[in-house]
């Protein structure tokens, strides 16, 4: 996560993304659905053995029938890698849906144990205590951090930014910002696009009995309903000019004017705002007032993608699949194994779709078939990811150390980008990068 809260609370305060990382393992599948999202760090060069004995996440999680009580040994280096040999065991050991005598995994891949499904990823060396949270749910780091961001600025009266992508979960966010806050006002949103000036002004800071024809009474405006609480500025990044000189003087001097009143009133509603946009780009373009984003922008807290906090999908479906069905359901380990290997750009709007046609679609009290991912309309098909420098597009021969490196700066880091370019998947990419010895991080 980048642009996010400053804290000087040492190592563990810093944005996930800055802190050294180690390798950790996430229960996404299990036979006791109650064990689904327990999480453990492994550390770098340690050996342990998976087994119905073993303890590493938990006393019993991994005392499953089908486990054997050797079942597979794992060794991790001082990289991003660690080696699985199976140690003989009755049912087998699996990465990525293969069995396998001894394989490489990294960040992303799947280790089948009997009837548990585990991820692997990597976390922060220093981490925070697993998350548990009745609305923000997963047990991330990435969510972790975010929990973390909120208890620290929601206690505070200064304005915050949300940033990230759509679908993410901003509003909820912003909500759990208030309800931290103690404030005893409510929460009161305005969606900064899509109106014209006059009636955001109007909805926003109300207007005087006479302001125009028709209003043959004064009338509050969110600004006023929000006293005492908390007004949420969704999609500022697509406020007007007007609308920007508007909320810069009520955060400059607490005070705003209704729509033809002839004094100001003064406001006590601490400010939230949220935006997909890229606001520090377009203040760049003068899109966006500077000053404006200097208020705001004091403290920020970034919602991570779901791609980044892919070990909370199922919990997340788990929760979204009983909402929709009115009652538990059951996800079967094909059904989880199919939902991580997607990319999720609609983030947690788009999960949430997905299960509410898979609950339409089954027949049981469990989700096997997932449903297709709908296709883009072609004006909004993404365009093909630009060819490295160096390699243009893969053909088939394996790509040079130099050629992953040209095409890791060429797309910013962003492997899935790289991935297409060379025709491969994110899970080879990753086994090519650490037998090459390169940082997946190292373009951004």
């Amino acid at each position: 996560m980048s642009n996010t809260l400053t804290m000087t609370t040492g190592d563990a305060a810093a944005p996930a993304s800055e802190r050294r990382r180690v390798l950790g393992l996430t229960v996404v599948h299990h036979t006791e659905p109650r064990h689904v999202g327990r999480t453990t760090s492994l550390g770098a060069r340690v050996a342990l053995e998976l087994g119905r004995e073993s303890t590493l996440f938990g006393a019993a999680v991994l005392d499953e029938q089908r486990i054997s009580r050797r079942h597979a040994r794992l060794d991790v280096g001082d990289e991003l890698a660690a080696t699985v040999e199976d140690l003989g065991s009755r049912n087998g050991t699996f990465v990525n849906g293969r069995r396998v005598e001894r394989a490489t995994v990294g960040p992303g891949d799947l280790l089948g144990l009997g009837g548990v499904l585990l991820r692997v990823s990597t976390f922060p060396a220093t981490a925070f205590p697993e998350p548990r949270h009745p609305r923000l749910l997963g047990t991330s780091p990435e969510l972790a951090h975010l929990l973390h961001e909120i208890d620290l600025v929601a206690p505070r009266s200064a304005p915050v930014m949300v940033l990230g992508e759509t679908g993410v979960g901003k509003e909820l966010v912003a909500r759990e910002i208030h309800r931290g806050s103690g404030r005893r006002g409510e929460l009161v949103g305005l969606n900064c696009g899509g109106v014209t000036d006059s009636v955001l002004q109007a909805e926003l800071f109300g207007h005087a009995r006479g302001a125009y024809t028709g209003a043959d009474r004064a009338r509050p405006g969110l600004v006023e309903t929000a006293s005492g609480g908390t007004l949420f500025l969704d999609e500022i990044g697509d406020a007007s000019p007007a609308l920007q000189v508007s909320l810069l003087r009520l955060l400059q001097e607490g005070e705003y004017r209704p729509v033809g009143a002839d004094r100001s009133q003064k406001s006590d509603a601490r400010i939230v705002a949220a935006t997909h946009r890229p606001l520090a780009a377009l203040v760049e373009t003068g899109a966006f007032r500077q000053d404006l984003w200097m208020r705001l922008s004091r403290w920020v807290v970034t919602v991570p993608p779901l791609r980044e906090r892919l070990g909370d999908v199922p919990l997340l479906a788990a929760a979204f699949a009983e909402r929709h069905a009115g009652r538990p359901m059951r996800l079967s380990r094909a059904f989880v194994e199919g939902l991580l290997r997607r990319t999720w750009p609609g983030n947690v709007r788009e999960l949430d779709g997905v299960i509410e046609r898979a609950v339409a679609l089954a027949e049981g009290d469990e989700l096997v078939a997932l449903p297709e991912a709908p296709a883009p309309p072609p004006e909004a098909a993404a365009p093909a990811p630009a060819p490295s420098p160096r390699s243009g597009r893969y053909s088939g021969a394996r790509p040079t150390a130099a050629e992953l490196e040209d095409a890791l700066r060429a797309h910013g880091g962003n492997v899935t980008r790289v991935a297409a370019q060379f025709g491969c998947g994110r899970n080879t990419l990753y086994r090519w990068l650490r037998e090459a010895g390169i940082d997946p991080v190292s373009g951004r």
